[in-house]
């Protein structure tokens, strides 16, 4: 069984996402320079912090690589696409699919020559899924369908989704994105720096 996996959309999420980490560390050890100084009037809301704190981490780790969840296992004989978030698969049989389309969102296979214009695919592939589709691996998948003589094949793009310019900008919106999310580190940075010079 060949395998397509999804990955991050741009390198520049992975940066935040770093930066989202730096935030949360610093955080993480203000409140443990309030507990080891014994801070007054601040031990008391421990607890809570420490549970907001993580809670909100696993979501946001979660939507950064929740990507991790979806995949879709082919080989020459049979399509199957996998969600781990919701343990749910469908598969569909090659030798059945008589029309595929890939446009922006991803690859409908239909069992029909013809589809009616707006009938649901019978399956479908995304291109993105908290993340973009894998590009090697989508176009070993491609090639197969080209090889079947019974598939006839409809491509609306030249450049697949999630790699072309236009996705530059949503490089620079995690940027951007990153560079706020440092420099609201340095509020508890500076936290850290105080209650370290103050209490020892």
């Amino acid at each position: 069984m060949k395998k397509i996996p999804y990955t991050f959309s741009t390198k520049s999420k992975q940066i935040f996402y770093f930066t989202i980490i730096a935030y949360f560390l610093l955080r993480l050890i203000v409140i443990a320079e309030i507990k080891l100084f014994h801070v007054e009037g601040y031990e008391v809301y421990l607890s809570l912090s420490l549970l907001y704190y993580a809670l909100i981490f696993a979501a946001v780790t979660l939507l950064f690589f929740g990507y991790k969840f979806f995949f879709t296992l082919y080989d020459e004989t049979t399509v199957t696409y996998h969600n781990r978030f919701l343990r749910k698969s469908r598969s569909i049989q090659l030798s059945e699919v008589r029309f595929a389309r890939l446009d922006t969102w991803g690859i409908h296979l239909y069992r029909q020559e013809t589809p009616q214009p707006g009938e649901k695919e019978d399956f479908f592939i995304p291109f993105f899924r908290m993340g973009v589709i894998r590009a090697i691996p989508v176009n070993g998948f491609f090639e197969q369908l080209i090889a079947a003589p019974q598939i006839r094949i409809e491509k609306t793009f030249k450049v697949l989704p999630g790699y072309t310019k236009k996705w530059q900008l949503v490089s620079i919106l995690y940027a951007f994105l990153a560079i706020c999310m440092l420099l609201v580190c340095s509020t508890p940075l500076y936290a850290v720096i105080i209650l370290y010079q103050n209490f020892t």
